[in-house]
């Protein structure tokens, strides 16, 4: 059983911890502020790559204090969220979080690509998906599953509704409230509801402009998660409406 802590713990883990999670480690501390202890490690640790350093600095992210450092150093059990940024690490530790949420996000790797703005790129996806991630963990505190539990997850799809909904939201990307409404063909109150119960489980993000509300899928989610709705999606097509009525005034 994991102690007890001040503070929730963050554990973000790739090979080398040069690149990914060490850039990680960084852009959440910077956005965690004091409300996370957040930590960064490796299977085989290398050094920081000073491409990684100078994408974050021209982000604005903080690199002091930043270097790598081995998995061996630390009790992975004392960590309430463990991430993986790579395939291997994935499978190397995650039979070790049993009592963690384990979520893999499995991002390029920045060393290995031929692209100019690698780092950026990544800096950049990082900071999305970690700002998504700090924002549904700082309402986590009453519920113990949400990243990465299959049941709960499988569970909240199970509705034909909520599954139109994130399939939708798949195809087209960001869609209001009344979208929905029109799409469904149900009441404003009952899609809603479904859409606020898809919102608590950390499925998706909203955002209101004016008097309407947008919906997009978390970007945080598992890479699991994700596959499974691009899935569903590709082999399901008929379940998601080809176009959707536009957002105008007699939308609200």
């Amino acid at each position: 059983m994991s102690i007890e802590h001040v503070r929730p713990r963050i554990l973000f883990l790739c090979t080398a911890n040069s690149a990914r999670s060490i850039m990680a480690e960084a852009i959440c501390r910077q956005f965690a502020g004091s409300d996370f202890e957040v930590v960064s490690a490796g299977t085989l640790p290398t050094r920081p790559e000073p491409q990684a350093l100078k994408a974050l600095s021209d982000a604005g992210i903080s690199t002091d204090g930043l270097h790598s450092k081995s998995i061996d150093q630390l009790d992975i059990a004392t960590f309430d969220y463990v991430i993986s940024l790579c395939d291997r690490a994935r499978t190397e530790c995650q039979s070790l979080c049993t009592d963690n949420t384990f979520i893999a996000w499995d991002f390029p790797d920045p060393v290995a690509s031929q692209r100019s703005d690698a780092f950026r790129v990544t800096a950049h996806e990082l900071t999305e998906r970690i700002r998504m991630f700090l924002l549904i963990a700082r309402k986590q505190s009453q519920r113990a599953t949400l990243f990465d539990a299959p049941h709960e997850f499988f569970k909240i799809l199970s509705d034909p509704l909520r599954l139109q909904m994130i399939l939708t939201l798949h195809r087209h990307g960001e869609v209001c409230v009344c979208q929905f409404v029109d799409s469904t063909q149900m009441s404003q109150p009952k899609v809603s509801r479904h859409l606020a119960q898809l919102r608590e489980y950390g499925l998706l993000t909203d955002r209101r402009d004016k008097r309407w509300v947008y919906y997009r899928i978390n970007p945080a989610l598992a890479d699991w998660m994700a596959s499974v709705i691009r899935d569903s999606a590709a082999h399901h097509p008929h379940l998601i409406p080809d176009a959707l009525s536009p957002v105008d005034g007699s939308c609200g």
